[in-house]
């Protein structure tokens, strides 16, 4: 949760969805910090293939958008207009409430603003394909896991032979 310091709840205050110009989440939350009571920009981290490999990144949960709690009559047009903004998010002209109990939900799932996809486990038997290494693309059957969710054993099918052991780390595989 991001908050000005000093900042009291009025009851004029209402959550807002903020629309942001693309990979400017962050920097107009910096700003909103200064002007509104409190926003909200949940963040993800998830997996996601980098250079042939399966890596950790942490980006918004909503790219473009984040949430602001603010009063339209003071902060409307220092708002709309800031830099990086696109608008608040409207049906027709006027600006949609957020219910707080949506910002809350979210807040729930998220661990210090970042709620974490963690992939689903490999079962045995399962088909999947190598993405590297000298048996990329190959398609293997998963046996097992061997210490942890880093190294496993799968089984290839190689040409002229039944199936072949392989340990590997769990990163180089993919559904």
């Amino acid at each position: 949760m991001e908050s000005r310091a000093g900042a009291t709840p009025e009851a004029s205050h209402f959550w807002y969805l903020i629309r942001t110009k693309p990979g400017k989440e962050r920097w107009v939350r910096d700003q909103l910090v200064e002007l509104v009571p409190e926003t909200f920009l949940p963040m993800l981290k998830a997996q996601v293939p980098r250079w042939g490999r399966l890596a950790w990144s942490t980006a918004p949960l909503f790219p473009c958008y984040l949430f602001a709690r603010l009063s339209l009559r003071e902060h409307y047009f220092d708002v709309k207009y800031m830099a990086g903004v696109q608008g608040l998010v409207c049906a027709g002209m006027e600006p949609v409430l957020v219910e707080a109990e949506v910002v809350e939900s979210i807040r729930v799932r998220a661990v210090g603003g970042v709620v974490e996809i963690r992939p689903r486990p490999f079962v045995t038997g399962e088909r999947l394909r190598i993405t590297t290494g000298p048996f990329r693309d190959f398609e293997a059957i998963f046996e097992r896991y061997l210490s942890g969710e880093e190294r496993v054993a799968i089984l290839l099918n190689a040409v002229g032979a039944g199936g072949i052991r392989v340990v590997t780390d769990a990163s180089s595989l993919a559904r």
